[in-house]
């Protein structure tokens, strides 16, 4: 294989290269970061300063917009929320698009 890990990372799944020994089985240990973007905005900092408890901010989606699946700060995927049930009404989020899949823009 050529190339840097970047690269090599990009075209193949983590698991498939630790599985072809193209990098240490204890890499798929490392802990990564992972958020769940559901939307932004921007506001002026006269006005985060005056946010108080029960302001409300308004973001840049709408309601049943997809939300950002970003690993270690980069966009991976994209997902629909949902209410996992009987878990004490936690959120969850199901995977719609994965960036650079056939069909889906590399993030």
């Amino acid at each position: 294989m050529t190339g840097s890990l970047a690269d090599r990372l990009t075209e193949q799944p983590l698991e498939k290269m630790a599985a072809a020994g193209a990098m240490p089985p204890s890499i798929m240990q490392i802990p990564v970061a992972v958020q769940v973007v559901i939307g932004s905005t921007r506001l002026p900092l006269s006005r985060v300063a005056e946010l108080g408890s029960g302001s409300v901010i308004a973001l840049d989606q709408k309601l049943g917009s997809p939300a950002a699946i970003l690993v270690n700060g980069k966009e991976v995927a994209q997902g629909e929320l949902f209410v996992i049930e009987g878990e004490g009404n936690r959120l969850g989020i199901k995977l719609t698009s994965i960036a650079g899949q056939a069909g889906q823009p590399a993030a």
